[in-house]
């Protein structure tokens, strides 16, 4: 691979990688207003927490936030339990 090739394929990836970070952060957002909706509509936080991978923590800090505006926790707050 020369020089041309590596900076061709260098900016595709970063393009790659732009697009694919605003997709994942508009994925992350509808998850948590959908978590946010299924607890509202009764659905057992146990099962919240089993679908979402998320900590009950990070739910109620979610639920107290809202969640519809990124006002609720971080995305660093959501790594799943392991």
């Amino acid at each position: 691979m020369d020089q041309s090739e590596a900076a061709e394929d260098l900016a595709k990836a970063a393009r790659t990688y732009r697009r694919t970070e605003k997709a994942h952060e508009e994925a992350r957002q509808a998850l948590k207003q959908a978590a946010v909706a299924a607890v509202k509509a009764g659905v057992k936080q146990s099962e919240v927490v089993k679908t979402t991978g998320w900590t009950r923590e990070y739910l109620r800090r979610l639920r107290k936030g809202g969640g519809a505006d990124g006002s609720g926790p971080s995305a660093d707050d959501a790594k799943p339990k392991k």
